[in-house]
């Protein structure tokens, strides 16, 4: 579950991100006089067994049951964890196109957040996001490109310093214009292959505020995102 509203006087409105739909909204009835009517599953964070039933001529699904198909209670114990995952989950709420599965973002958004509840994880919570964050990107077709430029389609020798202009999607050479972000060979190669595969371990930590920077860069100029 991404995001729970208030309703009326004792309703919900859930947005979810499925494997199957996507990103949908729903309504769940009744939701806060009654918690044992969903056995207290609608928290964010957790993965969700959900009964969702569609509604004529309406944008909301009707939230019929939950359970909590994966707990990450693990997530509660450290501050830094949670910040994590509400900032992973507030990418996708942000930038995943509605009811439009995404079978690659959804295990990329999984893999983090079952990752940040391990608790025997030992690897920093803002390696971990930055690496997912850039793995989302590739997942929605936004991926940034860190070897040519996206305007002339020069490539950048691996060794060289190359310019980086996040809103228009990767490298921009000097003779297209160049942009203000310098970015050496090394980094641009971790920043790479983080985004190929959403590794961690590609990163090192200092990288991780730059990553996670860029990646809310892209989903601005391509989602709106503030």
């Amino acid at each position: 579950m991404l995001k729970r509203t208030e309703y009326g006087e004792a309703d919900l409105v859930l947005s979810l991100f499925t494997e199957r739909y996507g990103r949908v909204s729903a309504l769940a009835r009744a939701a806060r006089r009654s918690t044992r009517r969903f056995s207290g599953a609608l928290e964010p964070m957790h993965t969700l067994d959900v009964g969702l039933e569609e509604r004529p001529k309406s944008e909301l699904f009707m939230l019929r049951e939950a359970g909590i198909a994966v707990a990450r209670t693990g997530l509660t114990g450290s501050l830094a964890r949670l910040e994590a995952a509400g900032k992973a989950l507030s990418w996708v709420r942000r930038a995943a196109p509605p009811r439009t599965p995404e079978p690659e973002l959804w295990l990329a958004v999984e893999g983090l957040l079952d990752r940040l509840a391990e608790r025997g994880e030992t690897l920093e919570p803002k390696r971990l996001l930055a690496a997912a964050g850039l793995r989302i990107l590739a997942t929605l077709g936004w991926g940034l490109d860190f070897e040519r430029c996206v305007r002339c389609g020069k490539e950048c020798p691996p060794e060289q310093v190359a310019l980086l202009d996040a809103q228009h999607g990767g490298l921009v050479c000097r003779a297209c214009g160049g942009a203000r972000l310098r970015i050496e060979g090394p980094l641009r190669e971790r920043l790479a292959r983080a985004a190929a595969d959403g590794d961690p371990n590609a990163l090192e930590l200092d990288d991780a505020e730059l990553a996670s920077t860029l990646v809310e860069a892209v989903l601005k100029a391509h989602a709106g995102l503030e």
